[in-house]
């Protein structure tokens, strides 16, 4: 890529620190250009984090993709209601669920809602609006142009759909104190968590079985399973409920669990 045309940097945004990554040509590998530890586990941490990094003198013109840790975003399962037509009337009613799954968020949030075809769940994220604010206001504050925000349980399974294949799967993406479990039955969405815990296999294991007796599967038979934990590509989780879970190596040698979050982003 000329640098005339600036370059590209990814920043992956998590609970106890920010990565900010820049990627060597349009398609070149993105390799880490800084890291800043956050003071807390907090959204106003994250935002200072990066805002920190983003005005080293080493960053110059060029964009930013920025991937956001499962820790900082909710997610719901919207069933399908014939009922509710439209882009506005669909916000409302995922405005309701995300309310009584999660309580009322007095500072607001934003709702991020997936495509499905009719007849389908959906999956739609929530985020917190003042983090978004604040994140949109440290990469202004800089000579790099935001152009996504993506949360990575989204910016991960675009990356290993073709790999589940459609109908039924159980999908895990284990962040190291973080994971989120689809399942999927008929080529449609059943259930979707996002639980804080550890990414050792026992641990994957026995989220698995669990999340296997919630979403009924214990009764009608384990789909395929499937699980990536960013950084950790030689991953092994034992057998659970009959079938030996397959771990999807994408890291492409990366050990660090954000710089290899960094590689969902294109």
């Amino acid at each position: 890529m000329s640098r005339l045309l600036g370059e590209r940097f990814t920043a992956v945004v998590g609970p106890d620190r920010v990565l900010l990554a820049r990627r060597a040509g349009w398609r070149g590998t993105p390799r880490l250009q800084a890291q800043a530890e956050c003071a807390a586990p907090t959204a106003k941490a994250a935002v200072a984090a990066l805002a920190e990094l983003l005005a080293r003198p080493d960053v110059g013109k060029g964009t930013l993709s920025i991937v956001l840790s499962n820790h900082f975003v909710q997610y719901v399962l919207l069933p399908w209601r014939p009922e509710v037509n439209g882009p506005s009337e669909l916000a409302a009613y995922a405005a309701i669920l995300f309310d009584e799954t999660f309580g009322s968020d007095t500072g607001g949030r934003e709702i991020l809602i997936g495509p499905e075809r009719a007849g389908s769940a959906r999956i739609a994220a929530g985020i917190d609006a003042a983090l978004l604010q604040g994140l949109r206001g440290a990469a202004a504050a800089s000579r790099l142009k935001l152009v996504s925000v993506t949360p990575y349980l989204t910016a991960a399974f675009d990356r290993v759909r073709r790999t589940v294949g459609s109908r039924d799967f159980m999908f895990v993406l284990a962040e190291p104190a973080r994971s989120c479990v689809m399942v999927a039955t008929g080529g449609r969405w059943r259930s979707l968590r996002n639980t804080a815990g550890g990414a050792m296999p026992h641990e994957l294991a026995h989220l698995i079985e669990r999340e296997a007796q919630l979403a009924g599967l214990a009764d009608e038979g384990m789909p395929p399973v499937f699980v990536h934990a960013p950084g950790n590509d030689a991953l092994k989780v034992p057998p659970c409920q009959g079938v030996t879970p397959r771990t999807i190596a994408s890291s492409r040698g990366a050990d660090d669990p954000l710089l290899a979050m960094a590689l969902t982003v294109n």
